[in-house]
């Protein structure tokens, strides 16, 4: 395999050789079973076990140090890490898609959670809206998305038909690694096999009394697309993931509401009922949307918990 088609390049190489780790080399994992890893390297994938007195166990996604005998003697350095409370979900992370599914399962609310555990990682977003064939106009459907995610790139695709998948593999390119986020059953796996050009990931048929889909992946999963295009990681569904510590990740999925608080009279301003408060002169003019206020402060909490709880 190609290191670079894997995503090898700076700061990684720079990492391995600074560091001891003398017989070693450098492996991508690209699926943990059952504390064993799958690492994609030189010679190809195979398993490997993490030596004890590596402190820091590697995710899907990230770079380690492979001795001839399958111990990984390292982690190195990591870039765009993908976490919730209590779990890593990917690394090395240079795009995340929030998938959603343009019939019954799209939720504004789980949406801005997973802009912002996204954002927090470090990485770009872009939301991708699934199965544009079961609906007779994705408008509609459009204006809830962009309500929910302002600003923040948008593709309409269908993944039975093949819409919108070239759209997808142009976000990626040799070496880069995109994650798709999502609920269960709104098509991630099957975004994967419209992209690898293959049944790599099992799906289900979506029910027919309520049009949803259902849940079939399991684990995570790093897949190398053809031609050296790019890398993608599958995630099982995420429906309310907490967030963690990260404090940038709600900032930046609540980018318009932190720019009307700048206006506010107060620095310190809650939003509640302090004179000169843009916030609430935007709400009450429509032009925010009550709700997205309140889940904000909901996940600012849900950080500050997480915060404790590290500390």
């Amino acid at each position: 395999m190609n290191l670079e088609d894997l995503g090898w390049g700076e700061p990684f190489a720079s990492a391995f050789a600074a560091s001891d780790l003398d017989g070693c080399t450098p492996a991508r994992v690209v699926a943990v079973h059952r504390g064993r890893l799958v690492v994609a390297g030189p010679h190809g994938e195979s398993f490997a076990v993490v030596a004890g007195r590596v402190p820091e166990h590697p995710t899907v996604g990230d770079w380690v140090a492979v001795d001839e005998q399958g111990v990984v003697n390292a982690r190195l350095p990591r870039r765009g890490v993908l976490a919730r409370v209590g779990q890593e979900l990917a690394a090395n992370v240079d795009v995340a898609f929030v998938v959603t599914s343009a019939n019954r399962d799209l939720n504004a609310r789980r949406l801005e959670r997973l802009v912002a555990l996204a954002a927090a990682g470090g990485c770009d977003v872009v939301l991708v809206l699934n199965k544009a064939d079961l609906v007779t106009d994705v408008e509609p459907t459009l204006a809830v998305v962009h309500s929910a995610a302002p600003g923040v790139p948008t593709l309409v695709a269908s993944a039975q038909r093949g819409d919108g998948v070239d759209a997808l593999a142009a976000r990626l390119g040799r070496g880069r690694t995109g994650v798709l986020l999502g609920s269960s059953g709104v098509g991630k796996s099957t975004l994967i096999n419209a992209l690898l050009g293959g049944e790599y990931q099992s799906t289900a048929e979506i029910r027919a009394h309520d049009d949803r889909g259902r849940h079939t992946t399991s684990h995570r999963a790093l897949f190398e697309l053809p031609h050296g295009a790019g890398l993608l990681i599958d995630t099982p569904g995420l429906r309310l993931p907490r967030m963690s510590a990260e404090p940038d990740g709600v900032a930046a999925a609540f980018a318009d509401v932190e720019a009307l608080a700048a206006g506010c009279r107060f620095s310190d301003c809650r939003h509640d009922s302090e004179p000169g408060c843009a916030v609430r002169a935007a709400i009450a003019a429509g032009e925010l949307d009550p709700a997205r206020l309140s889940h904000q402060r909901k996940l600012e909490g849900e950080q500050r918990w997480a915060a404790g709880r590290q500390r």
